[in-house]
């Protein structure tokens, strides 16, 4: 029974610690109504106050329309409180140049934080955990994809995690809970309905219980990771002198996770993928990496230093760009875009007469992508504080047209890559340097 589980979960879990005012994730779909309905029966036996949030993303028309009435009926039912809104997520995506799904995800999110009254439950459930970490394993991820969702993240508990979808469906049915279909649900436009309706039941030919099995792999995995951050925080400790992270033979699995947070932290937050982290760790003797927001990571004497690029660090550097054509993959439905990888990338549709690539040249002006102005090469190499002693040196792409991308600032504008891109240039930099101080 549903309600079984989802109490196994929260006690096992400690998913509500003290909080008494839950809001559930309402969007209509057999799912949330299992949810919202199971904490609603065990309400008064956890001591909670149920309340409800729905968000129309204004994407699917009339259908959109009718699941926002639904919801609305049924929480007038049961006489739980509603929050509900509309946003227009088309428009968002646009101009944060973000894709449908992506945008889709920041806005319910932010809604959902903005109601919350102490947690809010969502309606993930152990075959939306196994989907999960089937399509992160496709993408080759590390130990912390392999978790799947986390049953707890901030405010966000997730009850339904050891139920499985069917189980959710026989629920709803005995119950007589009536619930709305997402048509997108149905369609294998999308990368992980593709998984869903395919590889799902190859897995759960050979094994029924597929799911619960995904589900308890995932626990277990999440208590490794767990240690190893925890690890990696104590490594970090130990070894940070003078502003400095001092790099040993320790296991690689904790030096690399102390890497990250240790480059992040100096970086204000910014993330760096799994390509920086294993660039670094590779500088057994020395060197270093070009990181985000014009800073390097710099290994000398066992020591990681993460400076801002500045005269007196990177002098006469010399350049290496390499181009790959491919087709557009850069906007994968439920994944955030590599925003590193969408800024060294062109449309190559866009690209006007022949493309070369050489330095910067008298009268040289871009206007980036995001950025609503133009600027001369010259006053952008100011604003990123690129040494002069290098200004000359950094590679630029340039069309019959004029520049179209600058190597740490990004692509033009009218070459930018977007979800309607077709063939894209990827571009990749690697740098020596001649002379350090």
């Amino acid at each position: 029974m549903i309600e079984n589980s989802v109490l196994s979960a929260i006690e096992q879990f400690s998913l509500l610690d003290a909080s008494k005012n839950v809001t559930v994730a309402l969007s209509g779909g057999a799912d949330s109504v299992a949810l919202l309905y199971a904490l609603y029966k065990l309400k008064e036996k956890l001591g909670i106050t149920l309340s409800a949030a729905h968000l129309n993303h204004m994407i699917r028309g009339e259908e959109a329309l009718r699941d926002e009435e639904f919801v609305k009926k049924l929480c007038k039912k049961y006489e739980i409180p509603l929050f509900c809104e509309r946003a227009d997520v088309p428009s968002f995506a646009e101009i944060q140049g973000l894709s449908l799904e992506t945008a889709a995800r920041e806005v319910r999110y932010g809604f959902l934080e903005r109601v919350n009254c102490g947690v809010v439950a969502t309606a993930h459930t152990a075959s939306d955990n196994l989907e999960t970490v089937l399509f992160n394993l496709s993408r080759g991820t590390a130990l912390k994809g392999l978790c799947g969702i986390p049953l707890k993240r901030g405010i966000f508990i997730r009850p339904l995690i050891l139920a499985s979808r069917s189980e959710i469906e026989d629920y709803c049915k005995k119950n007589n809970l009536d619930f709305v279909t997402d048509s997108t649900n149905l369609s294998d436009d999308y990368t992980r309905n593709r998984i869903r309706h395919t590889a799902v039941p190859i897995l759960k030919s050979v094994n029924p219980s597929a799911e619960k099995a995904a589900a308890r792999a995932c626990i277990s995995l999440s208590e490794d990771e767990d240690f190893l951050t925890a690890a990696a925080e104590e490594y970090l400790h130990r070894n940070t002198v003078n502003g400095a992270l001092k790099i040993t033979d320790f296991h690689p699995a904790v030096v690399k996770r102390a890497i990250k947070r240790f480059a992040e932290l100096l970086l204000n937050g910014a993330r760096l993928d799994s390509l920086h982290i294993n660039e670094i760790y590779s500088l057994k003797e020395g060197g270093r990496v070009s990181l985000p927001c014009g800073s390097t990571a710099l290994l000398r004497d066992g020591l990681l230093y993460i400076i801002k690029n500045s005269d007196n660090i990177i002098e006469n550097k010399q350049y290496y760009v390499k181009t790959e054509t491919r087709v557009n993959d850069l906007f994968t439905e439920g994944e955030k875009v590599n925003n590193l990888l969408l800024k060294n990338s062109l449309d190559c549709d866009k690209i006007v007469g022949k493309s070369v690539i050489r330095t910067r040249q008298s009268g040289d002006s871009i206007r980036l992508a995001g950025r609503g102005c133009t600027k001369t090469l010259k006053k952008l190499m100011n604003e990123l504080k690129i040494p002069e002693n290098v200004r000359n040196s950094v590679p630029v792409i340039a069309d019959d047209r004029g520049v179209v991308w600058v190597y740490g600032a990004g692509a033009a504008q009218r070459c930018a890559v977007n979800k309607k891109t077709e063939k894209v240039m990827v571009i990749t930099v690697s740098a020596e340097q001649n002379k350090t101080d």
